[in-house]
């Protein structure tokens, strides 16, 4: 019997074994000299104290102690440090941005990349807090009830106006949801405003009511909320002699989010009337917040300013700040409007744009930010007794009623 013959052992036909081993071994040491390339940089480069693209103060690094420790404070600052710090951290974030793009993704850190280069935030509805915020708008409109007549402008955002613009798929809730439930919860004393069909319309009609880049609306938004609330009050709306002044080259809070090179600047339109001197005191700036512009520091260390515009973010990434120069505890301002009434408007920063239209309507405006307006001399409610306040205005974006917790500072 002949046996089988026995076939040739197969040649291997890939790359020699010395050359995949080497390849490997050129990977690993290039990683390894990227990682350790990095924390070298990182080591010897200076701490920056302040991201001009997230617009916020970096953690420097943390103080031991052995209370510190123990209580895990030092470890959570170790690690928030090394993330802020970290070398070519907003270069890194903007190669990120840029590679999701070319893999088509629509949605990166809380934003959804909608067409004509609107960035949209995301929103995702918190029934069980903007209940508990509207309970203490409630209380509070019964403290003040009888002193003085409330109203309240509840804004749309853009995810929900320009939702036309939204990715094909989105996870995002409908914002005309909360505002049903906020409208059935208010209280019958609280005049409810919420101009979602004025801004739609207007935006069908090409005025830009939204940044692209940044999550608040538009000089031209605000006018347009601010006129939708004086009719929903009953008052007339004042005749406006505007001086325009554009402010080029702004990249928003959700340009910050998800930086991307081809993103298109937001001009800023800002609007004066140089018929109707304003004057902004500063009360109180509200604990650890920033300062008031430096051009309007006093002698006396007092912060008085003589235009609802500030100099410095002209010239700044966050040009939103412009307006007033931030957001602060308690601002009072004098201006020659139409009406001698005195209003409070709790708010948080969509109302710094509105400022002009308010400004031309009313001659005593004071402005309260429950972000700051913390253990002051004054409860909000004493405040309106003391001031002889005749109308409480709360002005509000949907998504800070939906998202913020100090609406408790009221009481």
């Amino acid at each position: 019997m002949r046996r089988p013959t026995a076939k040739p052992t197969a040649r291997p036909t890939g790359k020699p074994e010395s050359k995949v081993r080497a390849g490997s071994i050129i990977t690993a040491v290039s990683f390894l000299a990227v990682i350790f390339g990095f924390a070298v940089a990182g080591a010897i480069s200076p701490d920056r104290e302040r991201s001009e693209m997230e617009n916020r103060p970096l953690m420097q690094i943390p103080e031991f102690s052995l209370k510190s420790l123990k209580d895990g404070k030092f470890t959570s600052d170790i690690e928030t440090y090394m993330s802020d710090q970290v070398f070519l951290k907003d270069q890194l974030v903007t190669l990120k941005t840029a590679a999701d793009r070319l893999l088509m993704k629509t949605y990166q850190n809380g934003v959804y990349f909608g067409s004509d280069g609107y960035y949209l935030q995301d929103y995702q509805e918190n029934r069980a807090l903007v209940e508990k915020n509207i309970s203490c708008i409630n209380d509070f409109a019964d403290s003040v009830s009888g002193k003085a007549d409330i109203s309240f402008l509840l804004v749309p955002n853009a995810v929900s106006v320009l939702s036309d613009k939204l990715p094909a798929v989105t996870q995002t809730d409908d914002q005309l949801d909360t505002s049903k439930f906020i409208k059935e919860s208010l209280s019958d004393s609280i005049t409810l405003c919420c101009p979602f069909e004025e801004l739609k319309n207007a935006a069908e009609k090409e005025t830009q009511v939204f940044y692209r880049t940044d999550h608040h609306w538009t000089s031209e938004g605000a006018q347009i909320g601010f006129e939708s609330l004086m009719t929903s009050m009953g008052e007339s709306v004042p005749e406006y002699s505007f001086q325009t002044e554009k402010l080029s080259d702004f990249y928003g809070t959700l340009y910050s989010k998800a930086p991307d090179a081809s993103a298109k600047a937001d001009e800023i339109h800002l609007y004066s009337d140089p018929e109707n001197s304003v004057t902004v005191n500063y009360v109180s700036c509200g604990g650890d917040h920033d300062t008031p512009p430096a051009e309007w520091k006093k002698p006396d260390g007092a912060y008085v300013g003589d235009s609802l515009f500030a100099r410095d973010p002209k010239t700044q990434k966050d040009k939103y700040a412009v307006f007033l120069g931030g957001n602060f505890s308690l601002i009072e301002i004098e201006t020659q409007g139409e009406s001698d009434e005195n209003v409070l408007i709790i708010k948080d920063s969509y109302a710094n744009a509105a400022m002009p239209y308010f400004c031309r309507k009313y001659k005593h405006i004071s402005m309260i930010d429950l972000r700051y307006y913390h253990m002051e001399e004054l409860s909000v409610s004493e405040y309106v007794s003391q001031n002889d306040i005749d109308r409480v205005i709360f002005l509000y974006d949907i998504d800070f009623v939906n998202s913020d917790n100090n609406f408790v500072w009221l009481d």
